[in-house]
């Protein structure tokens, strides 16, 4: 479970992809619409942090963007070495959890990496802060198993295709709660378009308070109720002009219930206003985007 205030955890996700000749414009189809890989504008800032190198087998340069709602994804190489490869780019604007490869790279909707045979790759990780790296190594068991992953993966490979499934829907609220500053239960309800949400409990410390506000359960479609991995909390209020920030999300005892902590404690005798601005639902579509190695 997250602490970047909007993360409860999810399902581990994740593979990658990428290349087209320079200046080829790839169409990405999907499910969610289209999205345009813009040839151009890749290549490294000034003062970028290098990746630290391998032995490598070769090095592939890209020079690709991947638009969303509000950024690019920017590939701009991949590295390959004995066993694996390294696929390295950048993200440029502010992402959103509703872009299909940011979703992919967050952890937070499920994706898997194959080329043209069918062959699927085994993504052990990935790094966002600066910039992204995306690891591949070797083949997904029982794969790997049957087929050596010494050498250049890539060998002979035209095409890999990201596949991210169950994408994430954007719903925007508010949804506002107003409830008193005391340990209890809650039945507080809320609606805002066309799903009504509740608060179930609120527990108060000496230096915080905790809001439980979502069943914990299967986040794969179909849903019982809202399943939301992602949601977003304007600071709290009350009626004495107090303000309590979002401290992240947590688990308290055995309840099968999530809960986002803000700080700091309120007067015992207060009015809190909760505001919930929105969330993020995993759906039953998918996206694909395939790319064309040179």
């Amino acid at each position: 479970m997250p602490g970047d205030g909007r993360d409860p955890g999810l399902p581990q996700a994740g593979a990658l992809i990428r290349t087209v000749a320079l200046g080829i414009a790839l169409l990405i189809a999907s499910a969610c619409g289209s999205l345009q890989g813009l040839a151009g504008g890749c290549e490294p800032r000034a003062g970028e942090s290098p990746i630290p190198t391998q032995a490598l087998i070769r090095t592939i340069p890209i020079n690709q963007r991947w638009t969303g709602e509000k950024a690019t994804l920017c590939w701009r190489e991949i590295r390959v070495f004995d066993g694996g490869f390294r696929i390295i780019g950048r993200i440029d604007g502010e992402p959103s959890r509703s872009d299909p490869w940011y979703a992919a790279l967050a952890g937070g909707a499920a994706s898997r990496l194959l080329d043209e045979n069918g062959r699927a790759y085994d993504v052990s990780g990935f790094s966002a802060q600066g910039p992204v790296v995306m690891r591949v190594d070797g083949l997904v068991p029982p794969l790997r198993s049957q087929t050596p992953v010494g050498g250049d993966l890539l060998a002979g490979v035209r095409e890999l295709t990201l596949e991210v499934h169950s994408v994430l829907e954007r719903v925007d609220g508010p949804w506002t709660f107003v409830v008193p500053a005391r340990t209890g239960p809650l039945e507080t309800r809320a609606a805002a378009s066309g799903r009504e949400l509740r608060l179930y409990d609120l527990v108060v410390r000496s230096d915080s308070f905790s809001v439980g506000f979502m069943e914990l359960g299967a986040y794969t479609p179909p849903f019982a109720g809202i399943r939301s991995p992602y949601n977003e909390f304007a600071p709290a209020r009350d009626d004495r002009g107090n303000s309590y920030r979002v401290a992240g999300f947590e688990r308290i005892g055995d309840t099968p219930v999530l809960y986002v902590k803000f700080t700091p404690a309120p007067p015992p005798d207060a009015t809190i206003t909760i505001t919930l601005d929105r969330i993020f639902e995993l759906t039953d579509r998918s996206w694909r985007g395939t790319l064309t190695l040179p």
